[in-house]
């Protein structure tokens, strides 16, 4: 439910989160900005956060050069604050984050 991812986000403070099935699968990302607009549209606290998430998902390979492609990605996509990383089975392994030290004020 949208109440659950926003609440997530809320507490990660960094204005998404990933959204992965039951199996760690990669389904999607759920930003801030994918929230308002959804609301905007109608959708409620309980809408599922099926379907609301950004299926067009900016992820790394556990086998890339992750320092490399981050920094590039965090660069060059300024609005991308959390890239997940996958497996070959798309299955999420990690996640990193832009400025991990620094949150976003709440």
């Amino acid at each position: 439910m949208l109440a659950e991812a926003l609440e997530v986000i809320t507490l990660n403070q960094r204005g998404a989160v990933v959204v992965v099935n039951d199996k760690g699968i990669l389904l999607g990302i759920l930003s801030d900005g994918d929230v308002r607009r959804a609301l905007l549209r109608g959708a409620t606290l309980a809408t599922p956060v099926s379907k609301l998430i950004n299926l067009n998902v900016i992820s790394l390979s556990n086998k890339e050069s992750l320092k490399d492609r981050s920094k590039e990605i965090f660069e060059t996509k300024t609005v991308v604050n959390i890239i997940p990383v996958v497996d070959s089975r798309n299955k999420v392994v990690d996640i990193i984050v832009r400025n991990p030290g620094v949150r976003k004020e709440s």
